[in-house]
């Protein structure tokens, strides 16, 4: 009786954090070239109920950045076999989404790291559209959420 109440309020609490990330971006948690943290976003990064103790996200970084740096990503896996794959996406303002990186074969413990290229948060690549707070979802491989966050191109 224990495990589904547990369950039910952990389902409960990951459907109130996804629905907290599909709102309107707003604030960036601010990093330098070096990833340390200038000014937190207290919404930015946070580890989704159904992750945590499992995974760490450090804030993208240089944030902000301009559309001719890359950002970069690292997430840390604390648990085996624990994130079945991830896919890193951004939403349009149409509310179309697109798939910025992908990596498909379950995640090792440990650090992972990757760069996104800011031109491809534009819908069309141009640097006028990828300007601006774009919010950042990455999710495991069966499309579970994982983190959000923002990211400012100047």
């Amino acid at each position: 009786m224990l495990l589904a109440i547990s369950s039910c309020t952990r389902n409960d609490a990951q459907r109130d954090y996804e629905r907290e990330a599909y709102t309107q971006a707003s604030g960036f948690t601010e990093t330098n070239n070096q990833g340390q943290v200038q000014s937190p976003d207290e919404d930015d990064w946070r580890t989704s109920p159904l992750f945590q103790g499992l995974i760490d996200v450090v804030p993208v970084y240089p944030n902000p950045t301009s559309t001719s740096q890359a950002v970069q990503f690292e997430v840390d896996v604390t648990g085996v076999q624990s994130v079945s794959g991830i896919e890193v996406m951004t939403r349009f303002p149409d509310n179309t989404f697109r798939s910025l990186y992908q990596q498909f074969e379950t995640l090792e413990p440990g650090l992972t790291t990757f760069q996104i290229n800011p031109l491809e948060f534009a819908q069309f690549g141009n640097p006028e559209g990828a300007r601006g707070l774009n919010r950042v979802f990455i999710f495991d491989g069966r499309g579970q959420m994982i983190t959000y966050g923002d990211v400012m191109v100047e």
